[in-house]
């Protein structure tokens, strides 16, 4: 609950919303902590993409004094997904606002603080796990096409949540992506199990690395070195347990038509109320370059 009646504290005052998001455990939303951000300009939300063109044994090989041929050429292609409205309303009594409280300074900084994390928790869920929604009918929502449901050039899939996941699997993946997919993945994004599955492979394979500096250990980030390229491996709470996704992280982006912003609503009796509002979606610039673990044990 909180109060967006007045500023005076610095979690209230007139800094862009979405800067102070961003600097909120980072750790518990590593997917948002790490996309990229672009600008949505309407409720479907379009960008276009392109394919280079595979080489053959003919391309760049002519005879002497041949005339010039053209290449075939392609169109680019038009990719859209929808955006998705999220909101956290806060609502406080005037009796809570009124009361002195142990380790809060201003219960108004401390609930709007509260309420970012959530919001942001929210869309990290979202952009894993929600599917496609045109919002058409009378109060239905929009929904984005989440991160599971766009990849789909680059699957490999387990034995209904049986198996686990072996380094065989999880390579085949990173070949799919490399070779069918024609890119370089960076980043695998799993829940616990498969995470600690990962970390058990060949340990030649896997390494350790400090984040932080300043000679504090803050947090400890492993490294998968393949034979197509180096991943590195998150722990995701969001994502579902039975799946992980590898993504070359530069093709992703958030998207946002309304960056998030605090919203005073109207008071209802003895309390005071205020909403965190932002719309968003979810660009895949070129999905093929990722690839998706599914159907895994989680236990």
């Amino acid at each position: 609950m909180a109060i967006l009646t007045r500023y005076e504290t610095t979690a209230g005052a007139r800094e862009d919303i979405l800067d102070l998001i961003s600097q909120l455990s980072p750790e518990e939303t590593p997917l948002l902590s790490r996309i990229g951000i672009s600008r949505a300009n309407a409720a479907i939300h379009s960008w276009l993409t392109d394919t280079i063109p595979t080489a053959t044994a003919t391309i760049g090989a002519v005879g002497e004094g041949a005339s010039a041929a053209s290449q075939a050429l392609s169109g680019r292609t038009r990719l859209s997904n929808y955006t998705q409205i999220t909101t956290y309303t806060i609502d406080i009594s005037g009796t809570q606002d009124a009361t002195s409280m142990y380790g809060v300074e201003s219960e108004y900084a401390y609930q709007l603080e509260r309420g970012m994390k959530s919001w942001k928790i929210m869309v990290d869920r979202m952009l894993w796990t929600s599917t496609s929604a045109s919002g058409s009918g009378t109060g239905t929502a929009r929904q984005i096409t989440g991160i599971l449901d766009a990849v789909q050039t680059n699957r490999v899939t387990g034995s209904a949540t049986v198996c686990a996941l072996t380094e065989s699997q999880f390579n085949t993946l990173l070949q799919n992506i490399a070779v069918t997919g024609g890119g370089i993945a960076n980043t695998a994004f799993v829940n616990g199990f498969m995470k600690r599955r990962i970390s058990s492979f060949a340990t030649s394979n896997t390494r350790y690395t400090e984040v932080g500096g300043e000679g504090r250990v803050r947090n400890f980030v492993s490294i998968y070195e393949s034979d197509f390229g180096t991943i590195e491996v998150v722990f995701e709470r969001y994502i579902p347990p039975t799946e992980g996704a590898v993504l070359k992280m530069e093709d992703w982006r958030l998207a946002y038509l309304r960056r998030p912003f605090t919203k005073p609503l109207s008071d209802i009796g003895d309390s005071k109320r205020a909403m965190i509002i932002g719309e968003y979606t979810l660009e895949y610039l070129a999905e093929s370059h990722s690839g998706l673990l599914s159907a895994f044990a989680s236990s």
